[in-house]
């Protein structure tokens, strides 16, 4: 298993690690004392049989909590937390102990990792309220209110630690991807400027050079035509210089205005830094004949595309590619592996901040999503040229 590459992703690993060993204690200390001291047990005349049914439905709950890629408290999320405290609980009854109580901090760190401050607080507050409603440990009244007081302890430690690490390790992630956009931006930015420097040059080309050539090549041919003998060969020469010098100027005018801006470069900077998705782009070698409010309609909508996905869409992985007609139309596609919805997709500000952008410039977006099939995105800008 490769070590995860963001902050937020090796807490989770490593709370992971430790959630899974505070499980196994419990259920081994439990394991452990039927086999060296049975008598213990002599209240629950059924407990080898009703120990492993409670405790395998609390690991496959904790599971299935875990492996739910939807951001927030979902309800299913919700159902799975009542059934892994039932569950923990029960064995507490069933086997009154440290190491079991113990079980219940997992549950504390699971909701407060996704819930807010409230939620946590609150979960917290029914699971101590379950084991006052029971005795937790074997030795007497004083020995269950010093679990008691201790698992509430433990809980609140790992309420505290589970939102500090969360906030924490989202504002590192949140300041990497805004400094990726930054970058982004910049280099856009750097292009554009470049863009407009290239088109100031080109427009004193035509309007100051363009103009004298233009008037030095009359000149030449009203001089060529009233000139005889060795002074009108020489002029009519220079008269045919001066035109395809002036020929020159307008070609390489022309080859400026339509000079296409990169768009490798900040497109990569930017999907770099959603380290927490996999943003997989798909590029031409070159996008022809792509000037910058085009190149700056596709930067902000991949931008957008991706604070979406990690926002809302509980994806691992997102696939982003653009591909240039042999018109010059630039197509964009865009697919995550989320969750996904049957009902009919809401456009906030981004989505219509992207749709904007491209109707602005003669072309379309659309988006679509199905439960379980991800949420997918299409559009198209038409050329450079084409009005809208």
């Amino acid at each position: 298993m490769p070590w995860p590459r963001t902050p937020l992703a090796r807490i989770r690993l490593l709370v992971h690690v430790a959630c899974g060993l505070m499980l196994v204690a419990g259920g081994g200390q439990a394991l452990v004392t039927r086999l060296l001291r049975p008598e213990a047990f002599v209240a629950h005349p059924h407990w080898d049989l009703q120990w492993p049914v409670v405790y395998g439905v609390l690991i496959a709950t904790y599971i299935a909590a875990e492996l739910d890629g939807r951001p927030g408290l979902t309800r299913r999320r919700a159902v799975l937390f009542f059934l892994e405290g039932f569950a923990a609980q029960y064995l507490v009854w069933l086997y009154p102990s440290f190491l079991v109580t113990s079980m219940i901090v997992v549950i504390a760190w699971q909701v407060a990792w996704i819930a807010n401050l409230r939620t946590a607080l609150l979960a917290a507050a029914v699971l101590t309220a379950a084991l006052v409603a029971q005795k937790c440990a074997i030795g007497g009244q004083g020995m269950s209110a010093v679990i008691l007081v201790s698992s509430c302890g433990f809980q609140l430690f790992a309420i505290s630690a589970a939102h500090l690490a969360r906030s924490e390790a989202s504002a590192r992630e949140r300041l990497a991807h805004a400094n990726a956009e930054l970058h982004a931006t910049q280099a856009l930015l750097t292009q554009s400027a470049l863009m407009g420097e290239r088109l100031r040059i080109s427009r004193d080309l035509h309007d100051v050079m363009g103009h004298h050539l233009t008037s030095l090549h009359v000149h030449l041919d009203v001089a060529a035509r009233t000139a005889e003998g060795q002074s009108a060969f020489h002029l009519t020469q220079a008269r045919d210089i001066a035109g395809e010098l002036l020929a020159e100027v307008r070609t390489v005018v022309r080859q400026v205005r339509v000079l296409p801006v990169d768009l490798h470069a900040t497109l990569l900077a930017l999907a770099e830094g959603a380290a927490d998705l996999d943003v997989r782009l798909v590029l031409p070698e070159a996008i022809d004949a792509l000037d910058a409010p085009r190149a700056d309609a596709l930067l902000r909508c991949v931008q957008e595309l991706i604070t979406n996905t990690r926002r809302h869409a509980g994806a691992r992985q997102l696939s982003i590619e653009l591909a240039q007609a042999p018109n010059g139309e630039v197509r964009l596609m865009a697919k995550d592996d989320g969750v996904g919805t049957n009902a009919d997709v809401a456009e906030g500000q981004g989505l219509a901040g992207m749709r904007e952008r491209f109707e602005a410039l003669g072309g379309w977006l659309a988006v679509f999503s199905r439960s379980g099939e991800g949420f997918q995105v299409s559009g198209a800008i038409p050329p450079v040229g084409v009005r809208p």
